[in-house]
């Protein structure tokens, strides 16, 4: 949005602010429009400097982990799905909005200043920034829901459940939607229904994955995917993760880490997902959650380089663009690849790369053929062949550069007026777009893998979570705001309760790691001193949505809201949690009140209760535990758990699963038989859950390894 200032106000502008505020636009989405090019003509006056932090009381934690720069075979690997390694914002007028993975919050913020104007709770993380379009604010959240909010108060327009069921899988030791919302939300004018919205949800194509448009204005289905994964019995891999691209007639979905897959926007039809090799076509690995559009092309990132893919067919051919990073304005494009920052003219560019990629691929097959050549004279005439091939692809190099600038910022750019901002490790730098020289550089904490130019401001959101705003003009409005208090309940009578309750359960169950779920959460106070005493991951149900508010802004406050105590909104008769998870069960409400929440009964949480020493503690109470007892007996589980009290506490401890086996060897068991005695394991399987260590830790498919061994629950290596 263009901001027009009267002749009178024009004055008034002049004299009290910069000339930069005479073009100031809005960012209202991830690179700020829908093709994902990270381009404005707003145009900032340098030098900046530091208005105002926003920091997490954690450090986020990616949806996937990564090779964190390994070496395999001479091939550095880097990470690919990078959707959600920064807070990523959308700036409005005066408000900025961004949602939070660590815990779970879209908040909106004031420009100038940082201050909280208003935060909405999801009920998982939120990995992408949010959509800001005709007074609404768009957001999907691993909890498997869309959400529209009023942009200037956060109210709630409308929310949409793309997958069938909520069901959740613990996924990197966080409960989420069995069908995540790792898309966010594209939203594009339409003249039939003035807007539309799209978005997709679910991550493994086997369970099936979902893809929407709706009536952005009230969630009307306008059309959906749902046999994207069944067309055919190789099935589509489409996993839809990352930035969704639409312009006029296309709908592009980033992949994971393959190609992104592509759809007629007006009516969802599917068109093509390409899938090239890296050895000829693609020219190196690709495949990623990073694209752009331009020139009739899919821009797609891979390990090393961009890949051209034609909006049409997805064909190879236009070019192959050398950086880890691009943004493009006009004619030009600014790439950078860890050593230079260049700008490039990408027509020029792009004709001398299909040259080079030629050059390339013939270089590549002599130095197949030469391993099979045995006499010297042979091997030295393909050498010089090499040699030459060599010489041919140094001599084009420089072709289409306008300029480079030595810098080793490789996490992000983009353009503002005649600036390019680009982000590094702990640094953000300027570049004048015409020259090449750098005309300003700051310290940030982090890696700066976000920027955002909008309304006079620069916004920068690093990995360790912080989001900075730098200007101009003007002092530090807020230099730092991660402000954490150490106790957010009153001292009172329950003060002491709540924390000789919690030493006596985890003293009792001698359960201190895991997951903890807690039924009727009360005010939190219960989850609160379990947390500060153990390493427990801990999930509540609350019925009672104003206590669920309340203990979700205490415990933010306190830092621990998200990233170690996560409440749900809904009935404990109807937990959507994972078979198994839960190492601890308490409740809350029994603590305060005495008596255990009505309305459910121990059958409806049995199957949470991990086997092989999950345990429901009930108390410890006041009270004779022969009610809680009986309750515990009634939860279905029969044989395979053992009934006890200690220390005015109800247990019910969890053993084996009844016709359960092992895989204790390699090949089965110690005869090597590849036969495990398991008689519950038959088909319809589905994900229970998924997490570390990731590739990081994969070994080699060359190398060797000794398998671990496991019996009655414990992995042994």
């Amino acid at each position: 949005m263009k901001y027009l200032i009267r002749p009178f106000a024009l004055i008034c502008a002049i004299s009290t602010y910069s000339a930069h505020w005479l073009h100031a636009e809005d960012w209202p989405t991830y690179l700020r429009s829908n093709d994902r090019a990270g381009a404005t003509t707003e145009q900032l006056n340098l030098p900046l400097s530091s208005q105002w932090t926003l920091s997490p009381a954690e450090k986020p934690t990616q949806a996937w982990p990564g090779p964190k720069n390994r070496t395999l075979e001479g091939k550095k690997l880097r990470r690919r799905n990078t959707f959600d390694d920064a807070f990523q914002v959308a700036v409005v007028g005066q408000k900025l909005y961004y949602g939070s993975s660590v815990d779970h919050a879209l908040r909106c913020v004031d420009l100038g200043t940082g201050n909280p104007l208003w935060t909405f709770f999801t009920e998982a993380a939120i990995r992408l920034a949010p959509t800001v379009y005709d007074g609404k604010v768009y957001v999907g959240s691993d909890d498997g829901y869309v959400y529209c909010l009023q942009a200037d108060s956060g109210e709630l327009v409308w929310k949409l459940r793309p997958g069938p069921s909520d069901e959740r899988i613990l996924g990197r030791q966080q409960l989420i939607s069995r069908w995540p919302v790792r898309t966010g939300v594209s939203v594009t004018a339409d003249k039939t229904h003035g807007a539309v919205a799209y978005f997709g949800a679910g991550v493994f194509p086997h369970e099936l994955i979902y893809l929407y448009a709706v009536r952005a204005s009230d969630g009307k289905v306008l059309w959906k995917l749902d046999n994207i994964s069944q067309q055919r019995a190789g099935r589509n891999d489409l996993s839809p993760q990352g930035y969704m691209l639409t312009n006029h007639e296309l709908l592009v979905i980033p992949s994971g880490r393959t190609l992104p897959g592509v759809f007629d926007r007006k009516n969802g039809a599917f068109k093509f997902k390409s899938n090239h090799s890296w050895r000829n076509a693609a020219g190196g690995v690709v495949g990623g959650t990073q694209a752009l559009l331009a020139d009739d092309q899919i821009y797609s990132w891979g390990a090393h380089h961009i890949l051209a893919m034609n909006q049409k067919d997805g064909k190879v051919g236009f070019g192959w663009f050398a950086g880890r990073q691009m943004a493009v304005k006009d004619k030009a494009a600014f790439v950078a690849n860890g050593e230079n920052i260049a700008r490039i003219d990408r027509q020029v560019y792009a004709e001398n790369s299909r040259i080079r990629h030629k050059l390339e691929g013939e270089k590549e097959l002599l130095f197949r053929e030469i391993r099979g050549v045995k006499d010297a004279a042979g091997k030295k005439k393909i050498q010089d062949q090499i040699w030459a091939k060599a010489a041919a692809i140094d001599k084009i190099a420089e072709i289409g550069f306008v300029w480079k600038t030595p810098s080793t910022h490789q996490s992000r750019l983009i353009v503002a007026g005649n600036t390019l901002f680009a982000g590094g490790k702990n640094e953000v730098s300027a570049f004048d777009i015409k020259s090449g020289k750098q005309t300003w550089t700051a310290k940030v904490d982090g890696d700066a893998r976000g920027l955002a130019v909008a309304n006079g401001k620069l916004i920068v959101s690093t990995t360790t979570g912080d989001v900075v705003c730098f200007s101009s003009k003007g002092k530090a409005q807020n230099p730092h705001s991660k402000k954490i208090v150490s106790d957010p309940f009153p001292k009172d009578e329950l003060s002491e309760k709540y924390a000789a309750a919690a030493k006596t359960i985890l003293a009792t169950t001698a359960t201190k790691k895991g997951f903890c779920l807690v039924l009727g959460n009360e005010d939190g106070r219960l989850a609160w001193e379990l947390a500060k005493r153990s390493d427990l991951e801990i999930y509540a149900v609350e019925p009672d949505g104003k206590k669920v508010a309340d203990a979700r802004k205490r415990l933010t406050q306190a830092g621990y809201y998200g990233n170690r105590i996560t409440i749900h909104h809904g009935s404990l008769a109807d937990i959507p949690y994972p078979n198994y998870f839960a190492n601890l069960v308490v409740s809350d409400t029994l603590i305060k009140t005495g008596k255990l929440p009505v309305g459910f009964a121990s059958k409806d949480i049995a199957h949470c209760i991990k086997p092989l020493g999950g345990v429901i503690a009930l108390g410890p109470t006041t009270d004779s535990n022969k009610t809680l007892s009986q309750w515990l007996q009634n939860s279905g589980l029969g044989s395979e758990t053992q009934l006890s009290e200690k220390n005015k506490i109800a247990l019910l401890t969890r053993g084996a699963l009844p016709g359960a086996g092992s895989w204790s060897h390699q090949y089965g068991e110690a005869g090597n038989t590849a036969t495990s005695y398991d008689y519950r394991i038959k088909g319809g399987l589905g994900v229970l859950w998924y997490g570390d260590p990731g590739e990081d830790k994969v070994v080699n498919r060359h190398d060797g390894a000794v398998s671990p061994l496991a019996i009655n629950g414990r992995l042994i290596v």
